[in-house]
This record gives structure tokens, sequence and C-alpha cells, in this order.
């Protein structure tokens, strides 16, 4: 891992909203379908060579949207969580 700590925070948003993306973090803001995010055959699993490591991603693709890392990470997780039932 990275060493990093982060807390994903779930919730509901009625429209309209406004988000006003931290412009040195956030290059660009979309939606994506949560039906399409939580379904386990849209994730890939990436293998690439890091500081002489092979490290393993996953990743999903929404139109022209790659989401890799951790990102496809926690959205993995939450399908893994919310289809366990």
């Amino acid at each position: 891992g990275t060493g990093y700590l982060v807390n994903p925070i779930i919730g509901v948003i009625e429209p309209p909203f406004e988000l006003t993306p931290q412009e040195d973090e956030v290059a660009e803001i979309f939606e994506a379908p949560l039906d399409f995010l939580i379904h386990p055959e849209n994730f890939e699993r990436f293998a690439r060579e890091f500081n002489g490591q092979t490290r393993h991603h996953f990743a999903i693709t929404w139109q022209d949207y790659f989401i890799w890392g951790a990102t496809a990470g926690m959205l993995r997780n939450l399908s893994q969580r919310l289809l366990s039932d």
C-alpha cells in the first residue's frame, strides 16, 4: 500500500447540487451509475511494474474514464459489501 489513510464517505445527494473540486487534487468530476460501478464483472485486474516490484490493482472503465488504483479498489470493496447478502 501507499501508507495513506483514506476514509471513504458514502451518501445520497439529491439534485440539483454543485460540487467545487480542489483544483490541485481533482482534474475533473463526473458521474457514473452505481449499478454499473458495483457489478464485479465490470472490474479488471492489472499488474504493473513499479520500483522493481509487480503491483496489482483493479480498474473499471466508464465511457471515456479509466478508474483505477485506490478509487477502483474502494469501489470493488463497496461492491463486495453490497452484494454479499
